[in-house]
C-alpha cells in the first residue's frame, strides 16, 4: 500500500460508556469523533428521548457546560486508557467556569451537535480546558471550565458503569 494513501475511514475510539464514568440516563454524550494529545472531539444528537428534553423547548442551552464536561471526562479516560490499555475511568469534578456564553435557547429534536475541548493547564489534579458547543458551522455554547481529579479517585471509582449521582 502507498504511504501517501490514507485510510478511508478514521481511526474508531473506544465507546464513550468505557471512558466516562457516568451511565444512563446521565451518560449525556454519544460518542467520540476524535481526539490527540491536547483535544479531544465528541457528538451528542439530540432526540426527545433526551435527558432534559421538553417538547416546548427542547434541550436547555445550559446543558452544554455539561456536554463540555463529560467531553473532558472521556479525554481524561482516553488518555488513561491509551497509555495502559484497560484502565477504569477515574471520577472527575467539575468545579465551575469564570465565562459561559450560550447563541440558543436550547438544542433542538434532530440537531447534530459537536463538542470540542482543549487542555489549557494541567497540575496534578487540577486542570482548565475551553470547550464549545457547535452545530455545522455555528458556536452554540462556549465555556472555560475548571476541573479536579483526585490522585486517589481509583479509590472512589465504580467497579462497574454505574450513576454517578447516587449518594
Amino acid at each position: 500500500m502507498n504511504a501517501s494513501v490514507k485510510p478511508a475511514f478514521p481511526p474508531a475510539f473506544p465507546p464513550v460508556e468505557t471512558l466516562v464514568p457516568h451511565a444512563a440516563p446521565m451518560l449525556l454524550i454519544d460518542r467520540v469523533l476524535n481526539a490527540d494529545a491536547e483535544s479531544l472531539t465528541a457528538e451528542v444528537r439530540i432526540t426527545k428521548n433526551s435527558l432534559f428534553f421538553t417538547p416546548t423547548h427542547g434541550v436547555p442551552a445550559y446543558v452544554g457546560i455539561e456536554y463540555i464536561a463529560q467531553s473532558v471526562a472521556a479525554y481524561s479516560g482516553w488518555r488513561a486508557q491509551s497509555a495502559a490499555p484497560g484502565t477504569v475511568p477515574k471520577i472527575g469534578y467539575l468545579l465551575g467556569t469564570r465565562k459561559m456564553t450560550m447563541a440558543c435557547d436550547g438544542f433542538a429534536d434532530g440537531d447534530a451537535l459537536v463538542i470540542h475541548v482543549k487542555n489549557i493547564f494541567e497540575d496534578g489534579e487540577m486542570g482548565v480546558f475551553d470547550g464549545e458547543v457547535r452545530k455545522g458551522d455555528e458556536t452554540l455554547v462556549t465555556a472555560r471550565i475548571n476541573v479536579y481529579q483526585p490522585n486517589d479517585a481509583a479509590s472512589e471509582t465504580p467497579t462497574s458503569n454505574q450513576e454517578t449521582t447516587k449518594p
